[in-house]
């Protein structure tokens, strides 16, 4: 049985679980996400998704993959899990606008208990401190994973899946030295489509279902006040440039 595995690391919010399922789906390999052991709370729930990326399809061949994984966290010491890292960025501006949503639904979800919880919970609800705080953050992440040489990686951009995907997951499967079909590429396109998600049409905002909010690329510009952009150009402005956003 084949134990290689695909780690697929971003900062959260970037469509990491939408880009874990195509690649389990075309490569018939098990999806394994972060697990909140005390809360006992997974966070695909979907029957017909778990079924399609549960890493064993009827009538397909194993690939040399067995498990897709995916992480939010920063990059350990020695990164020794596998050879095979795929990098997820997406704007941070519209990650931003995501968490700030994200963390609005968790407060009703999960109700604050202590101290700091609900502090996190009260600034997080003021948007320009979440916005603040998410450009604080994600500069970071970023830093910590671009600055180590040491860590090779395929860096996949979320607005490139979004527009280009066939082309995208081909680049990707280059990467991990795996042949797929056009057909087989398709198809896993075709199952994770953004309605199929997340019951609605892409673009479209359902306050209740906040796992997949819009699936587009630069709500931003809907949603920040000019002061609002200033102040996160300020402090993640010079990391956005060098991976390729840009700020004017």
């Amino acid at each position: 049985m084949s134990e290689k595995v695909i780690l697929i690391a971003d900062y959260g919010r970037s469509g990491q679980g939408w880009l874990s399922y195509m690649l389990c789906y075309i490569l018939n390999a098990k999806y394994i996400e972060p697990y909140d052991f005390l809360k006992g709370m997974l966070y695909t729930t979907d029957e017909r998704v778990i079924s399609l990326t549960g890493g064993s399809l009827p009538n397909r061949p194993k690939s040399p993959y067995s498990m897709v994984i995916k992480t939010h966290n920063w990059p350990a010491k020695n990164v020794n899990l596998t050879d095979k890292i795929i990098f997820l960025t997406r704007d941070p501006r519209d990650i931003a606008v995501s968490a700030y949503y994200r963390y609005k639904e968790l407060v009703n979800l999960e109700p604050p208990t202590t101290l700091k919880e609900r502090l996190f919970y009260t600034l997080s609800s003021i948007r320009p401190l979440s916005y603040a705080w998410t450009a604080h953050k994600w500069k970071k992440f970023i830093r910590l994973w671009t600055e180590r040489p040491d860590i090779k990686y395929h860096r996949v951009k979320y607005e490139n899946v979004s527009s280009h995907p066939v082309e995208t997951l081909k680049e990707i499967l280059n990467y991990l030295e795996v042949k797929a079909s056009d057909k087989l590429i398709q198809e896993a396109i075709d199952n994770f489509t953004f309605d199929k998600l997340s019951g609605r049409e892409k673009g479209k905002e359902e306050s209740k279902s906040m796992p997949f909010r819009k699936g587009v690329v630069g709500d931003f510009k809907n949603q920040f006040s000019r002061l609002e952009l200033k102040i996160f150009h300020a402090i993640a402005g010079k990391t956005m440039k060098h991976l390729g956003y840009r700020t004017k």
